[in-house]
């Protein structure tokens, strides 16, 4: 199924605590003046218009991070993001994971974005041309492919070093099974990487979200005990706080099917999570609904 658009929910909650994670790893990264490989496995379109009929439609924007750069006292944590997000805006476009992937890679890195849906695809292709033509120190390859073959193909890469960042749409039950097998198979290949997977919080997918990451938690263990997994959630509603809908029939109703989401991060960058905890319980009052935001941040 090719039907999730990312541009409806672009600049949401869930958005933030993905790019926060996002950010973080890639600085960590570039500390060491080394060339790295990245691999962005769901890309999406790259950039967006928070003023878009579709965004203004579920208004998950204003909600989310038009509400965030309102702030005048975030925490020195949120600086650098928050500092990244207001120079793309004054350029006319909100960053997906790619622009933030592609505008913070060291110079010599390759980077992998992947895009199945032939539309999104062709808009990756042109907004990554727009913010490359003053930015040409990474090595880019746009793939029209499934996300999932590039791991198989592609891992381990050239670069040693290096990061991946898998959020599917979780439209099917298939996309809960291929994120626990395949990033556990890069693992196996690549055991070094960081290792990033974004996931959702819906009620009536509870099972599937445990049995997802208790997979990859326990292969990851069971090769080396001391590998460190970071589970960090963001929730701006309580679990029962909303009706079970489709995507479809969730646009622009009042209680949107994500309560929250999470962030499984195999081998974390050092730092990860003190900097998620300066972050979050200030993301969860602020963006929370009706005094029911919460977080968690927890090394297994």
């Amino acid at each position: 199924m090719l039907s999730y658009l990312h541009e409806f929910h672009a600049g949401n909650h869930a958005d933030i605590l993905k790019h926060v994670t996002l950010l973080y790893v890639l600085e960590y990264l570039n500390k060491k003046n080394k060339p790295y490989s990245f691999f962005d496995t769901h890309a999406g379109a790259g950039l967006y218009e928070l003023d878009s009929e579709e965004a203004l439609k579920t208004g998950e924007a204003a909600c989310g991070i038009q509400k965030l750069l309102f702030q005048n006292n975030i925490p020195s944590e949120l600086h650098s993001y928050v500092s990244f997000v207001k120079e793309c805006l004054l350029k006319k476009y909100y960053p997906g994971s790619p622009a933030i992937e592609v505008l913070k890679a060291l110079e010599g890195s390759s980077v992998f974005l992947t895009e199945l849906h032939p539309k999104e695809y062709k808009k990756l292709e042109s907004n990554i041309s727009i913010i490359r033509e003053n930015q040409n120190s990474s090595v880019v390859r746009i793939l029209n492919e499934s996300g999932w073959d590039i791991l198989k193909k592609q891992i381990p890469p050239a670069l040693k070093r290096g990061a991946v960042l898998c959020d599917p749409s979780y439209e099917e039950l298939s996309d809960y099974h291929n994120a626990a097998k395949y990033l556990s198979e890069v693992h196996k290949k690549w055991s070094g990487s960081t290792l990033m997977l974004w996931y959702p919080l819906l009620a009536n997918k509870s099972d599937e979200i445990d049995s997802m990451k208790q997979h990859i938690l326990s292969t990851v263990k069971n090769r080396d005990i001391h590998t460190e997994v970071l589970d960090a959630q963001l929730c701006i509603d309580s679990e029962d706080s909303h009706k079970e809908t489709s995507l479809q029939d969730a646009i622009g109703s009042a209680k949107p099917r994500l309560y929250g989401s999470g962030m499984f991060v195999v081998n974390p960058s050092w730092g990860l999570s003190e900097h998620l905890i300066g972050i979050l319980p200030y993301l969860a009052e602020l963006l929370g609904k009706d005094g029911n935001g919460s977080y968690k941040v927890e090394l297994l």
